[in-house]
This record gives structure tokens, sequence and C-alpha cells, in this order.
């Protein structure tokens, strides 16, 4: 009965020793982590054959519009895109016009950065597509649109013109200097006149009176 009783208290004492130190080694476990860390997780990347489609608005104002959307249509063919369409109305007798141009998906940004120098930006939009790269699609033969609005910059300012009068010094000056020539040329025609059919009578009655006075003192 003795041994029974000493062996249950032995085993009772194994007992309490084994749950102190189980318990002991959780707070040295969470210790072990320095304050305000935490642990990082890991996430499996996306898969290979998914792409960003990227297809963006652009609302620019230019200072020539035709020629901003001759260099806008340079600039992606230089970026081995291409023109969709194009589309030009006038409003206020000022021509806008609005560009659909595709690029391929590696060159969306260098595209777009270009665009943005031909203007003045006014508004801008970007949204992306997730697209399924399978069936032999790689990012060089898929293509990101960009939506191109031209507006052209308003008309600088302009001081007002004179009112007119209906007086020109000029034209003034004009017509007093053609009274001028026409005196003028008549005065001398009429000493042309004079000096070509009068002259030679003149001369004529003053040799006459010479020898009148020679011959008769």
């Amino acid at each position: 009965m003795f041994r029974l009783q000493f062996f249950l208290w032995l085993t009772g004492l194994a007992a309490v020793v084994l749950a102190a130190c189980g318990g002991s080694a959780t707070p040295q476990l969470i210790g072990s982590y320095p304050k305000g860390s935490s642990v990082s997780s890991t996430y499996a990347p996306p898969p290979s054959n998914l792409l960003v489609v990227y297809n963006a608005y652009l609302d620019l104002e230019v200072a020539d519009t035709d020629r901003a959307a001759q260099r806008a249509t340079d600039l992606t063919y230089n970026y081995g895109g291409y023109l969709v369409s194009s589309q030009s109305w006038y409003q206020d007798n000022r021509k806008h016009t609005t560009l659909t141009l595709a690029v391929p998906v590696p060159q969306f940004e260098s595209t777009r950065q270009a665009l943005l120098d031909l203007g003045k930006l006014q508004s801008e939009s970007v949204s992306g597509d997730l697209v399924n790269t399978c069936c032999g699609a790689d990012s060089w033969n898929m293509f990101s649109n960009i939506t191109l609005q031209l507006h052209p910059a308003p008309p600088t300012f302009r001081l007002p013109s004179l009112p007119i009068i209906g007086w020109s010094p000029a034209h003034t000056f004009k017509s007093a200097f053609g009274v001028f020539a026409a005196l003028f040329t008549f005065l001398v025609d009429i000493v042309i006149w004079a000096a070509v059919v009068v002259g030679p009578f003149v001369l004529m009655g003053v040799g006459l009176r010479a020898l009148w006075r020679r011959f008769h003192p």
C-alpha cells in the first residue's frame, strides 16, 4: 500500500515538472523576436503568360494642330506603331484633331513621353488590362492604344486697331506732287513752244534793229 502511494506521488511530481518546462518554452520563443518586427510572407510570382496592356487618353493644347498631328504620327512609326484612325473638325474657325495610335506594349511609356512633348497637357487618363499571351503571342506583337486629342492654343493678345478716319498723309502728298508735276510740265512746254516758235523771230528783229542803228546813226 505504501509503495503504491509513493509511486502515485512520484508520477504526479514528474507531471508537474514536465508541465512547468513545457509552459516556459512558449514565452522564450515569443521573446526571441525583436519588438515591432513582423514576419514577411512570400507570395508566388504572377504567371509568365500574363501581360499588362495599357490604354491612354491624352488631351494636349498645341500651337499648330496639323503639324502636331503629323509629328505624332511620325513618332508612333518610329516606335514601331501605326496610326489607327484620325478625325478632324472645326470649332470657332479653329481646327481640332483626334488620333488613335497603336504602339507595341514595351514602347508604350516611351511613346507616351514623346507625345507629351508636343504641347501643353490638359488632361490624361491611363488604364491597363491583363492579357493572356498564350498561343505564341508576346509583348512585341501586342499593342497598347493611345488616343491623342489635339486642341489649338488660344490666339495671343493683340492691340486693337486704330479707327479709320479717312485721312492719309501719304495719299495727300502723292496727290499734291501730281498736281505740281502737271503744272511744271505745262510751263516747261510753254517755254519750249515759245523758244521754238517765237525765238527765231525775236532774233531776226534784234538783228534788224542792230543793222538799222548802224546805218542810221
